[in-house]
């Protein structure tokens, strides 16, 4: 293994015959994994802060790689125990958070 690749067991280990494991580039992953995250970012902007009497306050993804290094959400076949996979958690920053932060 070089240092500019990892091993990644990919979503189409399930779907077809073979391992899927497979070797991808560090930064062509890294590309892929940012360009996922602004893309979620995006819609996170135009998500509101509240729903009816409820606070709006975090958003959780479930995401896998592709064999080609995509980052792809989890559909509805779906398991909250999927083993693997990514996880991202994006929490709503409070007014609090943001003042002490910029001091």
């Amino acid at each position: 293994m070089e240092k500019d690749t990892i091993w990644v067991v990919t979503s189409e280990s399930m779907t077809t015959r073979g391992s899927g494991l497979k070797q991808l580039k560090i930064e062509e992953l890294s590309v892929n994994i940012n360009l996922f995250v602004e893309q979620l970012g995006s819609l996170l902007e135009k998500t509101p802060e509240k729903l009816g009497k409820f606070q709006f306050e975090e958003f959780e993804v479930y995401a896998e790689i592709t064999g080609k290094g995509t980052i792809a959400i989890l559909g509805t076949g779906a398991e909250m125990g999927v083993a693997g996979g990514l996880r991202f958690v994006f929490r709503r920053s409070s007014e609090s958070d943001n003042r002490t932060s910029s001091a």
